[in-house]
């Protein structure tokens, strides 16, 4: 099976036209759909003061919102007419769904695409989080950095390997990406090669799938595993990282730091993970 049914969301910024692009490439590569979906949830001074507003305005601040989704509208027909020549998409407004979360629409899709978080002054209810996508959805979500833009996909992808449950998942959700990759590489954090297990070969179960992969073992640098997970596919020119998202808790995470988190905020190359 492959990928058919692209979900991107999308808040007409900056920020989500990196995701769209890459959203209009894969959609090219894998003949698939497009679903741009924009959400959002209530506005800074509706959450902070609603119980003091009356309704004239509360309709004020509800109107201005579906101005704005209008106009998110509006861009992104603009832009599949001038990129999306050949590309079957449609436009989902969940704004109005209120019990239905981004990361609950995703699982009707193969995988999500987005760009990191960010929105416009004003419109900061309208940039969906990228992390709660990745920990609710059961999909693989594709984050793409802010200025990322390529003519064309990168065929070499690293995956980050380290022999757990959330490596695991992610390699399984990006096999039908790395299927139509050249290249492989499975980076290993660490000061020497992992000892083998039984059943714990990854390499050979590329191979298996008939795709060759090399294996580099990378000592964790003193800006942390992330920065090394970075630099290794800037090292040898990746264009996709495959990792699994939280490993530990996102509360954890968020408390003391992890690589998820690092990753999220560092990343300059596409980042799929997975949960």
């Amino acid at each position: 099976m492959s990928i058919k049914s692209i979900l991107a969301a999308y808040s007409g910024d900056a920020s989500g036209s990196s995701g769209l692009k890459m959203a209009l490439l894969m959609a090219r590569k894998y003949d698939a759909h497009i679903t741009a979906a924009v959400w959002h949830g209530p506005s800074l001074l509706e959450s902070r003061y609603r119980s003091y507003m009356n309704r004239e305005v509360l309709d004020i601040l509800s109107n201005r919102d579906a101005e704005a989704v209008a106009e998110i509208r509006r861009d992104f027909e603009a832009r599949m007419a001038a990129d999306g020549e050949g590309v079957q998409a449609d436009f989902l407004d969940l704004a109005g769904v209120s019990d239905f979360s981004l990361a609950d629409c995703a699982r009707g899709y193969d995988i999500v695409v987005m760009g990191a978080r960010a929105a416009e002054v004003g419109r900061e209810h309208f940039a969906a989080r990228p992390d709660v996508v990745a920990l609710r959805s059961g999909r693989p979500l594709i984050l793409v950095p802010h200025e990322w833009s390529a003519p064309h996909l990168n065929d070499h992808a690293l995956v980050a390997w380290d022999g757990k449950r959330a490596a695991a998942r992610a390699l399984g959700d990006a096999m039908h990406i790395l299927e139509t990759k050249s290249r492989i590489t499975v980076l290993t954090i660490g000061d020497h090669e992992p000892r083998e297990k039984p059943g714990d070969d990854v390499i050979r179960l590329l191979e298996r799938h008939g795709l060759e992969a090399e294996r580099l073992i990378r000592p964790a640098g003193r800006d942390g595993i992330a920065r090394t997970i970075l630099d290794s596919c800037r090292e040898v020119g990746a264009g996709l990282l495959v990792m699994g998202a939280y490993e530990h808790s996102k509360f954890s995470e968020d408390l003391l730091g992890g690589v998820t988190n690092d990753i999220f905020r560092e990343a300059d190359v596409p980042v799929l993970m997975s949960h």
